[in-house]
């Protein structure tokens, strides 16, 4: 499967766009979830997704896969066992997938929905702003709320906790959920 790869701070991702040739989708589909099933096997695997196509006016596909690390990435991208299960993804394919780079905070700003085209990601400033919205929306509560539970423990190691929540609250509810509500400024129809 054609794909772009990405680096991000300690994860790096696998993105591509595929399009399915008509009438091929349902044998596409079990062909794209044989790959990634293997891809569950490697070392490093942090998840797959496959966003489906919610309008006939643009039929792709897009398929994200994450790791831990990029030598974690890499050593499933160059691995037999991938190169073996996308060629059997090529009999279904209307035309190759389109590639796009990402770095910095752009893998959080993924498009809102699957009829969204992905080809350009927003700027630079306008992901800034949503960063800082999710990163104050989410500090401040979640100091109010920790701060009684984790007052008696040591600073470092009560900062260490109320960071960890806080990223991970703003990584898999915050920004997505920011990203949706502000999708139509983040990427405006041309």
């Amino acid at each position: 499967m054609p794909g772009e790869i990405m680096k991000q701070s300690s994860h790096a991702t696998i993105f591509a766009t595929a399009f399915p040739a008509p009438g091929k989708e349902r044998e596409w589909e079990q062909a794209i979830g044989e790959l990634l099933r293997t891809s569950m096997s490697f070392p490093g695997h942090q998840g797959s997704m496959v966003l489906k196509p919610e309008s006939e006016d643009q039929p792709h596909y897009r398929v994200i896969t994450r790791f831990d690390t990029l030598d974690n990435m890499r050593r499933w991208y160059e691995s037999d066992e991938r190169r073996e299960k996308v060629s059997h993804l090529e009999p279904f394919e209307q035309q190759p997938a389109e590639i796009q780079r990402l770095s910095g905070f752009e893998p959080w700003f993924t498009p809102p929905d699957a009829a969204t085209p992905l080809v350009q990601t927003p700027p630079k400033y306008k992901m800034a702003i949503i960063v800082w919205i999710a990163v104050y929306g989410t500090v401040l509560p979640l100091n109010t709320i920790l701060k009684p539970i984790t007052g008696s423990l040591p600073h470092l190691f009560a900062n260490a906790i109320l960071s960890a929540i806080g990223v991970a609250s703003m990584t898999w509810l915050v920004l997505p959920a920011l990203t949706w509500l502000f999708r139509s400024w983040l990427y405006p129809k041309r």
